[in-house]
């Protein structure tokens, strides 16, 4: 199960606008679109309210992300993965924004 805290969202967040375009709501949830290029590719959301985010709540953050396993998420939220290979990692599984068939 992975563990995260509220900050670690935020470091996700900051790190895709290095290469993406986010669109930001903020409802009692801090909820994030991501673009790239002006298609969408992915949101995900996260309380803002006070304490740690439950394992569920992480695990479905992995999941709205298009991570396969948590090691793909834990190499990009501990800076191992670049936006670049993030970015490769989207177009190999075909995903919609991201991938085109030129």
């Amino acid at each position: 199960m992975i563990q995260m805290k509220k900050r670690e969202f935020e470091k996700i967040v900051n790190k895709l606008k290095k290469k993406f375009c986010l669109k930001e709501g903020h409802t009692g949830d801090w909820q994030v679109k991501v673009y790239y290029k002006g298609n969408f590719v992915a949101w995900t959301k996260c309380s803002e309210g006070r304490g740690d985010l439950p394992p569920i709540i992480a695990k479905e953050i992995k999941k709205q992300l298009h991570f396969a396993n948590d090691r793909e998420f834990l190499d990009f939220k501990d800076c191992t993965m670049t936006c670049k290979k993030y970015l490769n990692l989207l177009k190999a599984r075909r995903v919609p924004g991201v991938f085109s068939k030129k």
